[in-house]
């Protein structure tokens, strides 16, 4: 997400950015397979998608620990959260009003409204986990990651090694569709809930502490690939300017298709 990282207090750790560079081009082809396949209903989409759905989690994973890890680098979370929580919103906006236009791609709860969600979640735990060793926290999150992935797959593998499953009305309650539990009223299009990503957003919070501490390895602060981190320091942008232009996209395609 955003540059946060205070150059003045601790060297650039460049890798990080080049992750999260990496990540955010991977979610944008991701996103555009989607489209192809969901919207579109090209055949071609379809069969790239079956392909990259297993990759999915991986991405989403790396890109949401990333983001976590910066917490702890950033020089003010509670703007960054309550303007990713703005942008969350006119994006749900924008998915609604192009249902109108046959677009039925609405947003309820992705990935910009878990991260605005996840890092104000921060600033209110910010000071009680600093408390706590980041040894103990890294375990703990990474436990309770791995042990409740496998509901957002339906208990059917996937990451993770929880597979248990709730019983009915817990499975169909919308209040609870932003933690991760199915409901059959409401569908979003890019569905990120807080169950399990929270646990791997806040692992990476805890690792944080070793870089806000200038203890990361070397290797670290040296580029590598500068457009990956071009991406990764304006990854915020790239992020929120993709889906409305591919959306448009898409509504200018069916509206031609419909003459």
């Amino acid at each position: 997400m955003p540059d946060a990282i205070n150059q003045n207090a601790r060297p650039r750790y460049v890798l990080l950015d080049e992750l999260r560079g990496l990540a955010v081009v991977a979610m944008v082809i991701y996103h555009a397979m989607y489209l192809l396949a969901d919207v579109f209903g090209s055949e071609a989409g379809l069969r790239l998608l079956d392909y990259a759905r297993p990759v999915q989690p991986f991405i989403a994973g790396t890109f949401f620990f990333v983001c976590g890890l910066c917490c702890r680098l950033s020089r003010s979370n509670l703007k960054r959260g309550l303007r990713l929580l703005g942008f969350a919103l006119l994006l749900s906006l924008a998915t609604y009003i192009l249902t109108f236009f046959g677009v039925n791609e609405l947003i309820l709860f992705g990935a910009l409204h878990f991260l605005s969600v996840a890092i104000l979640l921060f600033c209110l735990l910010d000071k009680p986990l600093s408390k706590v060793p980041p040894l103990p926290q890294v375990a703990l999150f990474l436990a309770l990651f791995l042990l409740t992935a496998n509901r957002y797959f339906g208990g059917r593998g996937g990451i993770g090694l929880g597979s248990w499953l709730l019983p009915f009305p817990w499975t169909d309650f919308p209040p609870l569709y932003f933690l991760g539990f199915p409901s059959l009223t409401l569908h979003s299009a890019d569905y990120i809930p807080l169950l399990p990503w929270l646990f791997l957003f806040f692992t990476g919070t805890a690792v944080g502490t070793y870089a806000a501490q200038g203890r990361f390895p070397a290797f670290f602060e040296k580029p590598r690939v500068k457009p990956l981190q071009w991406t990764g320091r304006h990854a915020m942008v790239i992020y929120l300017a993709h889906q409305p232009v591919m959306f448009v996209l898409v509504t200018v395609y069916q509206w031609i298709a419909g003459q």
